[in-house]
């Protein structure tokens, strides 16, 4: 169900609708709140949710809620000088629909997603700024990038003009041919990126930047480190950066290391390190996010950091992964976060 206005589509089953950069469809304006309202998927009909205090209207009466039929409009605040956004059903063509996420990999739509997020970074376009601008929302991106979704005709034909790509070039690249001539970019002078065809490490790269993306999102979707709730949302997803940082290790000794990998893994150590830091700031910090602050800090190594509290290196490093050490060791470290603090 596509909103205009802004024209941000919603394929999820709840889309929020307001000021905040998050929303499925971004809304601007000083009488909209963060979170406006809601549009919720239910039993095949949307409804749109007020969810704000100063009142949605339809047709000049203030609703609570409202079924989405053919067209909807609705009014923000005013019933009659208040921004507008028109609600619309759109049923999928043959040749236009999205196909629904699956967890069968579809190699084309693989190669496809790959490769519409490689040109994406090789433009330096945001995720964040794809939704703000009404092209598709992070979620929906997301599943492409990922190869999980295939977007409808008329959001590829968006994408590949902000790409920079001849129409139909997603389609082909799914279909398994070359992404073909595109516009040229002011930085000409730029080695070109690896197709994503290039080997194994080029493959790893790209899916470990779109995940990266993903976790930055979520980063920046957190609480400040003073709210009670930061320590608990803050443990997915260091734990996905953990499990990135494994896999990008890991293909380096696979494979040959291309800047790509190189970029990738940088990307998710810099994320890590930001957020742990940031986590042993919080009131409820872990062992794990106090040990990594106090030892950053220290400029210490691992193996520097077990020797100084005389334990294995081992028992640093599974202690930095949240992972349950012997009562010893944990007393060990926790005094020697004491003396380093």
């Amino acid at each position: 169900m596509p909103a205009s206005e802004e024209s941000a589509q919603m394929p999820n089953a709840e889309s929020m609708i307001g000021r905040e950069s998050q929303a499925g469809a971004r809304i601007e304006g000083p009488q909209i709140s963060a979170q406006y309202l809601r549009a919720v998927s239910d039993d095949g009909q949307w409804r749109v949710v007020d969810s704000s205090p100063s009142g949605m209207f339809v047709d000049g009466r203030r609703e609570s809620s409202v079924t989405v039929s053919d067209k909807t409009t609705v009014r923000f605040g005013d019933p009659s000088g208040g921004k507008a956004l028109t609600f619309e059903v759109v049923s999928p063509s043959a040749d236009g629909s999205e196909d629904p996420p699956t967890n069968e990999a579809d190699p084309g739509l693989v190669r496809a997603g790959a490769a519409a997020a490689a040109r994406r970074r090789e433009l330096d376009i945001s995720q964040r700024s794809l939704a703000a601008d009404g092209i598709i929302n992070a979620g929906a991106l997301i599943a492409f990038e990922k190869g999980r979704s295939w977007p409808r005709e008329r959001t590829r034909a968006k994408l590949e003009e902000v790409l920079q790509w001849p129409a139909g070039t997603i389609a082909r690249i799914r279909q398994g041919e070359p992404a073909g001539p595109q516009t040229p970019t002011p930085t000409a002078d730029a080695a070109p990126e690896a197709a994503p065809s290039d080997g194994p490490a080029s493959l790893i790269a790209q899916a470990v930047a779109a995940a990266v993306d993903t976790c930055s999102l979520a980063i920046a979707a957190l609480p400040s480190p003073e709210d009670p709730d930061f320590t608990e949302r803050a443990a997915p997803i260091l734990a996905d950066l953990r499990q990135l940082e494994a896999i990008a290790v890991q293909a380096t000794r696979i494979s040959r290391i291309t800047p790509e990998l190189i970029k990738a893994l940088s990307a998710v150590r810099r994320h890590h390190d930001k957020l742990m830091t940031l986590g042993a700031t919080a009131p409820g910090a872990t062992l794990a996010q106090r040990l990594y602050a106090a030892r950053r800090r220290a400029n210490l190594s691992t193996a520097e950091t077990a020797q100084a509290a005389g334990v294995a290196e081992e028992m640093v490093v599974r202690a930095e992964a949240e992972e349950a050490l012997p009562a010893a060791d944990a007393e060990a470290i926790e005094a020697l976060i004491a003396q380093i603090n």
